[in-house]
């Protein structure tokens, strides 16, 4: 069961340093790419830390390390012992003015004197009794009256400095001598160190003193835990997240983060003059592109561009009081036309999809490209299927939050297959396809409406059934006018053989690739399919 833990909004007692909702939302990120629950992510973020390019935030576990380091280094440094030796050498003077006194008033034969010297000379050893022993004393010397009155005002704070030092002297090793009051001092900065860190076990961030911890944790640790308290509550307070019923989970506005990250971060991989407009010479349904104008040449849309086609007209010259305009003045906005595209993107979420980084890299392809076309062509049509011994739909919100299946090692290529014929048939786009990213060959399918499971009949070999039904499947794909391109994950030669048939039959095509490289293959593929009308 994971921890709980409160959070308060920042109180900007440290507003010169602080990072912006979006950097922290980017590293919260990272872990959903993994496939953590956005509750499992902050958990981790806050018990283990993060990095950001330049910068280290400590976790739990690491800020504990520092207080014991710091907690360390005060015994190893002070002499807490030393801190009592003022205190017992201010009742030594006592003791010493007291017996002078009564030496000189009264006999040393007498009762008095005996029974006041016998005290004095035998007071417990333990200085805070000894002090104590001497309160229901009747002084002769008024000045020793006086100055053991002062040291009763300290009585508890003697106690407390001996009771530490009866708890830890063990571990103190120093040899700096510190003043009574400079250890006590060090006794509440080792006090608070302690309660800081049982706050943080606990969770009770709101409970710690800021101006408290600035004494005395390093720069980099005190930083760590201003964005340690604030992370959760700032990603809420700018709309990434939401805790409803204790339960954290994404909103709208942080799935929509997410694919922009994963799309910028596909894009930062590839050639800036590969992506960007997609521009073809067929003709189709077209916008205007406003920053560009060229001379009307005749068969274009004449959209008119009114303020440079009478400047042309201006700048030829004119006659008299009238433009006269002819038809080399005319300029007109380009057009930039777009093909509309069906795709269905099939994801292999099976337990083999867990090694070399592959799940996090085919993740964040699928969240780069559903992004890509919500934002920028949000007229083509979009689907994502996951699949494992199963398939199914995923929406955006659930692709955001899905991991591989550590409970299946099946892969039911044909079952993703028919979801994704069904759905991208429903639609009369002129550029239907199906991007297929897998690490693996089919090993589960169905006949006659049962479902079936199949291991390959050799080590790295194919599961023969399984091979054959889905490459039927492919052939009803291909049949229904629909391209199939698949990214495998994989090269061994068992695989090759099957995405070689697969792409035999349906003239898709395939490419074996890294999950470092997956991202900058497909994105270019898709663009390119897109230029043109199948």
């Amino acid at each position: 069961m994971s921890n709980r833990y409160r959070y308060l909004l920042w109180d900007g007692a440290q507003q010169e340093f602080s990072l912006e909702a979006s950097e922290l939302f980017r590293e919260f990120s990272d872990f959903l790419m993994e496939g953590w629950t956005p509750e499992e992510a902050l958990d981790w973020i806050i018990k283990q830390g993060v990095n950001f390019q330049d910068l280290r935030i400590m976790g739990l576990d690491e800020l504990r390390s520092e207080i014991s380091k710091l907690r360390d280094s005060l015994y190893k440094t002070y002499d807490f012992n030393s801190a009592l030796d003022e205190i017992r050498e201010e009742l030594e003077e006592i003791k010493d003015m007291e017996l002078d006194t009564v030496s000189l008033q009264l006999p040393t034969s007498s009762d008095d004197y005996q029974k006041r010297e016998d005290i004095l000379n035998n007071l417990p050893e333990q200085l805070s009794s000894a002090i104590e022993a001497l309160s229901g004393y009747d002084f002769m010397n008024e000045e020793a009256a006086d100055r053991l009155r002062e040291l009763l005002d300290k009585i508890e704070d003697i106690k407390k400095l001996e009771k530490f030092l009866a708890r830890f002297n063990n571990r103190i090793s120093g040899n700096e001598k510190i003043s009574f009051y400079e250890a006590l001092e060090i006794i509440q900065d080792l006090e608070s160190l302690d309660e800081f860190e049982q706050n943080l076990i606990s969770g009770n961030f709101e409970e710690i003193s800021l101006e408290t911890l600035k004494k005395l944790l390093e720069e980099d640790a005190y930083n760590s835990f201003l964005l340690l308290r604030d992370f959760k509550s700032k990603l809420e307070s700018s709309g990434y997240i939401r805790t409803q019923n204790n339960s954290t989970d994404l909103t709208p506005k942080g799935i929509r983060k997410i694919g922009e990250i994963a799309l910028r971060d596909v894009f930062s991989s590839l050639i800036r003059h590969r992506f960007g407009s997609h521009e073809t010479a067929q003709r189709g349904v077209g916008s205007l592109k406003m920053e560009k104008t060229k001379a009307y040449e005749f068969g274009d849309p004449f959209n008119l561009n009114v303020v440079n086609t009478l400047r042309n007209s201006l700048l030829r010259g004119t006659k008299g009081k009238q433009i006269n305009l002819s038809p080399d003045d005319f300029e007109v906005y380009d057009s930039e036309f777009h093909t509309q595209s069906t795709t269905a993107l099939l994801l292999d979420l099976s337990w083999s999809m867990s090694f070399q980084g592959r799940f996090p890299a085919a993740k964040r392809v699928a969240l780069a490209l559903d992004h890509l076309i919500r934002s920028r062509h949000p007229k083509d049509n979009f689907y994502i299927i996951g699949f494992s011994t199963r398939a199914k739909t995923l929406t955006a919100k659930q692709l955001a939050l899905t991991s591989w299946d550590s409970n299946d090692p099946f892969t039911n290529i044909q079952e993703a297959l028919h979801l994704a014929t069904r759905l991208v048939s429903k639609h009369k786009s002129p550029n239907k396809q199906i991007i297929l990213i897998t690490d693996g060959q089919p090993t589960a399918y169905y006949v006659d409406g049962y479902l079936q499971v199949e291991l390959p009949m050799f080590f790295g070999g194919l599961s023969p059934r399984a091979t054959f039904e889905t490459l039927r499947e492919v052939k009803r794909c291909t049949r229904q006018g629909i391209r199939i391109n698949t990214f495998m994950l994989d090269d061994s030669p068992p695989l090759r053989r099957f995405v070689d048939e697969m792409t035999r039959i349906n003239k898709g095509r395939a490419f074996f690739t890294s999950p470092s490289q997956l991202g900058k293959y497909l994105l270019v593929d898709y663009f390119s399919r897109r230029k043109k009308i199948i």
